[in-house]
């Protein structure tokens, strides 16, 4: 583990964020989305904050040991779980640990279902199904619909605890971008036939993040009861450059670490693995991350601020350091030892970096290995 370098988070900002999302979308259970360790923040600390001081009750994860983590270190809380891809509903221990510990597998297939219908231990089991309304990736063939229907009826399954489908395009607008019509429609047309056929439906929800920054599928339209916010509670906004959010978020994390080293080149002289070339005279700050951090190779070439100075990362990220050439102006202004934030800094910067290295913020944060200590703050 690093001791100087690490991910701040903001506990203070992801309540403001979940502030903003109940300001959106009022009469709406959050579902706050965990998986991937809360891309990256810290699945536990996280949802102890959501549970404790924000009334937060549901939550999402993508596999099931995220699930059991969850259940075993927050076992004096009482909340519910979902995990929403890599069921292995398949494996009698894994069907086992759904019993036991009250986690909720999202059907995504006939064949599971089945297998829930069909085993006396679940008989009272909550069933949660999601569909696949356009994205085709997992989910329920909405042309089975009608099948599904009739054998919930036929094991006098009279409800459903939550039914789920997914945007594939929740950053474009809702209004006019061809499939989020097309899904919204499909997913309307599943929710009326259940309902037409006596099943009641004790949870609906489809809007993600890019969904609630633009005020869709939202209770007080009459659509769903549930929003499943992810990235959007860590701060960025999910929606294309050009579209206005709704969302006011603020970044939950700053990455800090520290500098090694910094010394004077002129032009041409070579740092880090290939023998890079300094563009001109100026100064080398080498921060003590790398991609043994989770901080890549292919972040070379974005700029970082420090001191009122841009600098740019320069040749290779190696495994533990990372070069930064900065102009010569700098050079009796940054010093060794000294605190270095890549993002978090100030506005925007965060959203610059992904725009630079052309990687979205989801990416950046869940590469952050565990070697970078999380640390968290309020106020």
């Amino acid at each position: 583990m690093r001791f100087r370098s690490r991910l701040v988070v903001n506990l203070d900002h992801f309540k403001n964020n979940i502030k903003q999302i109940r300001k959106i979308s009022p009469g709406a259970q959050i579902l706050c989305m965990v998986k991937a360790d809360a891309y990256g923040h810290g699945m536990i600390p996280i949802a102890r904050y959501a549970m404790t001081e924000l009334g937060i009750k549901e939550f999402g994860c993508a596999t099931l040991s995220e699930a059991v983590k969850l259940r075993e270190e927050l076992n004096e809380l009482e909340f519910d779980i979902y995990v929403f891809s890599d069921i292995q509903l398949e494996l009698l221990e894994n069907a086992d640990i759904y019993l036991k510990r009250r986690i909720i597998p999202v059907i995504s297939n006939v064949s599971e279902l089945d297998y829930i219908l069909h085993t006396t231990e679940f008989k009272y089991f909550p069933i949660c199904l999601k569909f696949n309304t356009g994205m085709n990736r997992l989910g329920l063939d909405p042309k089975d619909t009608s099948l599904i229907v009739n054998k919930l009826k036929q094991h006098h399954r009279t409800s459903v605890h939550h039914l789920i489908s997914h945007y594939a395009n929740a950053s474009s607008e809702m209004e006019s971008h061809p499939v989020n019509i097309l899904q919204r429609k499909r997913f309307s047309e599943i929710k009326k036939f259940f309902r037409d056929s006596g099943i009641t439906l004790e949870r609906t929800s489809q809007s993600n993040s890019g969904t609630i920054e633009q005020k869709v599928g939202l209770p007080e339209e009459g659509d769903d009861t549930h929003v499943r916010p992810g990235l959007m509670l860590y701060g960025p906004s999910s929606l294309s450059a050009e579209m206005k959010s709704a969302f006011l978020g603020q970044l939950v994390s700053t990455l800090e670490t520290y500098i090694l080293r910094v010394f004077e080149v002129n032009k041409g002289d070579v740092v880090g693995y290939n023998s890079t070339p300094c563009p001109e005279d100026g100064v080398i700050a080498i921060l003590a991350i790398g991609y043994g951090d989770g901080f890549f190779n292919r972040y070379s070439g974005a700029h970082l601020y420090h001191k009122g100075f841009e600098g740019v990362i320069i040749g290779r990220v190696s495994m533990d350091m990372t070069h930064v050439f900065f102009p010569k102006e700098s050079v009796n202004v940054i010093k060794a030892h000294e605190i270095f934030t890549i993002w978090g800094q100030q506005e925007g910067d965060l959203l610059k970096f992904c725009n630079e290295t052309k990687i979205i913020p989801y990416e950046v944060f869940c590469a952050l290995l565990p070697r970078v200590p999380r640390v968290y703050r309020l106020n």
